[in-house]
């Protein structure tokens, strides 16, 4: 066997690098190779995870959509029920209110018409009418004390009447004395005269006796004179008496009324102010219920935007379920065209500029209408 040349070492040398240089530059490009069909399959395995992850979460999502919209559809409409509700409770309350008010302010305007006098039954009307004929009692009771006064002048006067009955009383009984006087001297004569005087002697009795019962008459004159002179003097002083009792009640009796009607007519001065008074706070709160009334009826528009709201969460619910119902056939929907649709069916110009996003242009109450 022949030794080897250190040429053909190191040929071989260099064929057996080369072949190690090959090996490894074939099992770095097997590496390499293996390498990017394991992190291919890996970024495979990580879309189809999150494919899964995202239909699961779409699912998911659909299924809190699926259950949550209807329940929220039925949230907006138990609250547009119940404002509802309310605020025609509270419409049907201030309306009641406003006709209360309103019955109040005829009331007013009556019992003002009253007290002011522009009615046949006014107060100040019936003050004057009471004032004439308290007025004309009065005169009525003065003419009766003047009658009292000319019957009780009438009466003093007859004292007069009975000092000259006294004495005529008196005359009689003096003439009765005379007459007895020359009835006795007659029959002094007639004894005399003896029997031719017997006649005459019969006739001055016959005139003594006649002057007894005279003078006893005016004596019975006197008498009663006297007790009608006592009856009529204490009649006097009863009725004088009585006359001044009269005249200072009467003076009091017209100064108590008078002071009775001005107290009355001031207190009807200031009725009708107060009557007067309510009349225009009346009309004041009037105004404020109409006013009130009318603010009330904002409950028209929102529940119109509730209302159309509600009706959209009904139809996407729809759209969803159908979805889910078949979920290998895709249900297409077109924003714009869904977008379209809904500002179709709003009813005021609020909803519009709302749908629109134009929040800067905002409407004044005076062009809103209410149904």
């Amino acid at each position: 066997m022949q030794s080897a040349s250190p040429t053909n070492l190191a040929a071989c040398a260099v064929l057996l690098l080369i072949g190690l240089g090959t090996c490894a530059w074939s099992a770095r490009s097997q590496r390499d190779a293996v390498l990017r069909a394991m992190a291919w399959a890996k970024a495979d395995q990580t879309d189809v995870d999150a494919t899964q992850n995202s239909t699961a979460l779409r699912a998911q999502l659909d299924e809190v959509l699926l259950g949550a919209m209807p329940i929220w559809a039925k949230q907006v409409e138990n609250s547009r029920q119940q404002t509802e509700d309310a605020i025609v409770s509270l419409a049907n309350r201030f309306t009641g209110i406003s006709a209360r008010l309103q019955d109040t302010v005829q009331a007013s305007q009556q019992a003002a018409g009253e007290l002011d006098g522009q009615s046949a039954d006014g107060a100040l009307k019936a003050l004057a009418r009471s004032d004439s004929e308290l007025s004309q009692v009065i005169e009525s009771l003065k003419a009766a004390q003047s009658s009292r006064d000319q019957t009780l002048s009438q009466v003093r006067s007859l004292t007069a009447y009975t000092g000259e009955l006294r004495t005529m009383a008196a005359d009689v009984a003096a003439i009765a004395a005379q007459t007895n006087l020359l009835a006795l001297n007659a029959a002094i004569e007639a004894a005399r005269a003896g029997e031719a005087g017997r006649g005459f002697a019969v006739v001055a009795d016959a005139v003594r006796s006649l002057s007894s019962k005279s003078s006893e008459t005016g004596q019975q004159m006197s008498a009663k004179v006297d007790i009608i002179n006592n009856a009529i003097t204490q009649l006097v002083q009863v009725a004088s008496s009585s006359a001044d009792q009269d005249s200072h009640s009467v003076a009091a009796s017209e100064q108590s009324i008078q002071q009775v009607l001005e107290r009355f007519q001031s207190i009807t001065g200031r009725l009708a102010d107060s009557a007067d008074l309510l009349k225009q706070e009346s009309y004041g709160i009037r105004d404020e219920m109409t006013d009130v009334l009318v603010n009330l009826q904002f409950q028209d528009r929102v529940s119109q935007i509730l209302s159309h709201v509600r009706d959209n969460m009904h139809a996407l619910h729809e759209h969803l379920l159908q979805a889910s119902q078949a979920p290998d056939q895709l249900v297409a929907v077109d924003a714009r065209q869904w977008l379209a649709r809904m500002e179709a069916t709003y009813a005021t110009d609020e909803q519009r500029r709302t749908h629109r996003g134009d929040t800067a242009a905002q409407q004044s109450s005076q062009d809103i209408t209410f149904f």
